[in-house]
This record gives structure tokens, sequence and C-alpha cells, in this order.
């Protein structure tokens, strides 16, 4: 069995409008449950609602900035969709091999909320461990979807290419993944900020063979209404993330297929 863990903001998290019509289980894979160390059937929805002290929590949908405030980790948005199911499902068709998804992602947060020493990493990390001690999988991979909300900070390129230089290396040293895989940001904001962000995870990708591109059709999904959520501006649907899940899936397992 491997094991993927996903990361990220909201995109990752899932901000879609419904679920899928079709949300049976996925052959062959798993979620693992971190508040009850279990392995459970995937499918949608996906993740923890987990607070600062690592409890479950029901989030408030009315309420977004508290629901944050008070979160480590979030499920998918009102228990919709994300892209995590078919990820799984593409990548299990392609290798063949059982999957142990891990969900470790948060809504409106800055790559720096990932790094080690910060919460996110320590709730990342944490969920990690339990998971691999579960498996004992035979790989693992890391799937980063993020980027938005440094684009609205501004952060330059070589900043944010810095930092995700700087996770890489923990997560090879305190996970021992073997691939750090991203899907790339889309376009949040509409102006060069994006592109700060967008060149930064394209030039890493070609420049270090620690990462590796899964799509990038996510930058013009972005500006193609029927793939985003009409309720929420900036984010992917329900078809937007299935199709997204289908492609970086697919990648990962050519990849995987590749190291035999």
């Amino acid at each position: 069995m491997d094991l993927i863990i996903f990361s990220g903001q909201s995109n990752m998290q899932g901000q879609t409008e419904c679920l899928p019509y079709n949300n049976s289980a996925v052959n062959d894979a798993f979620e693992y449950n971190f508040a009850d160390d279990l392995l459970i059937p995937l499918r949608h929805p996906v993740g923890e609602n987990l607070d600062i002290n690592g409890r479950p929590f029901c989030p408030d949908f009315n309420d977004i900035p508290g629901t944050i405030e008070k979160s480590a980790l979030l499920a998918s948005w009102e228990n919709h969709a994300n892209m995590v199911p078919e990820f799984c499902r593409s990548y299990i068709a392609v290798t063949g091999d059982q999957v142990a998804a891990v969900h470790a992602a948060k809504g409106s947060t800055t790559i720096d909320y990932w790094l080690k020493g910060n919460l996110g990493y320590n709730f990342l990390y944490q969920k990690s461990v339990a998971a691999i001690q579960k498996v004992n999988p035979n790989h693992i991979f890391f799937v980063w979807l993020q980027g938005e909300s440094d684009a609205i900070a501004g952060a330059s390129k070589e900043c944010y290419k810095e930092k995700l230089l700087q996770l890489n290396r923990d997560l090879q040293k305190d996970l021992h993944i073997e691939k750090f895989g991203i899907i790339l940001v889309g376009r949040f904001t509409g102006d060069e900020r994006d592109d700060c962000i967008i060149h930064a995870q394209k030039e890493i990708c070609t420049e270090n063979k620690d990462f590796l591109m899964l799509t990038t059709i996510t930058e013009q999904m972005t500006q193609i209404k029927k793939f985003m959520n009409p309720f929420a501006d900036g984010h992917y649907n329900c078809q937007g993330q299935e199709i997204i899940g289908a492609f970086a899936g697919h990648a990962l397992g050519i990849y995987r297929l590749s190291q035999k």
C-alpha cells in the first residue's frame, strides 16, 4: 500500500458546491482518520475538522473567519467534494497499488502555516506519522495545492521557492517522502501577483528533482466559469476538482511506475 499526503489551502481542502452524483467508495483506497486512528473507505467528504488542540469540532459554515481561527485542519467545506477520491482512483488505475490518503489542509493559509515549527506542520506531521505507523507503506508521496494566499500577500518568487525547499527538506527528513508533487496554483488575484507563485512552482519542478509538476491545467481552469464554484470566487467546483484529481493522480501514477 502507498501513502499519499494531500496538503495546502482551500482548493486542496475542497470548497465545492455539491457532492458528485456517484459517491461510491474508491476501490482499494482508504482515508486515514486521525481522531479515531482508523482506515476508512475513501469517499466524499474527505478530511477532518480538528481544532487547535487536535479535537474534532463542528465548523460554523456561516462564520468562515471564526472557523478558520479555531481550526488546525479542515475537511472539505460543507461536506462537499474535493479532488482526493478522483486522484486516488486515477493513481490506482495506473499503478494497481492500494492507497491510503492523508488529508491535511486548511483554507486561507500561506505557506508559512505549513513550515516546521508552525501549527499546520505540527498537525500534518502528527497525522502523517500516525498513518505511516498504521499502514507501513511501500511508498510515501506528498501532494501540494497552495499559493493563493501568498499571491494575495504579494510574496516574491524567490521567497516562495525558498520556503518550498525548506518544506521539502523537513518532509524528507521527518516523513521520508519520496516526491513532492505540485498541482499548479491557479489564477486567484488576476494580476502579476499570481505570476510570482506560478513561476516559482514551475521553476522549482524543472530545477530540482525532488519536485514533480503533476498538472498545470489549473492555470487555465480558473479562467473558465464552468469549472468554478459560483458561490465561492477562485474555487473549483465539483467537476473541476474531479478533473484536476484525475490528471494529477494519473501523473503521479506514471511517475510511480517509472520507479519500478
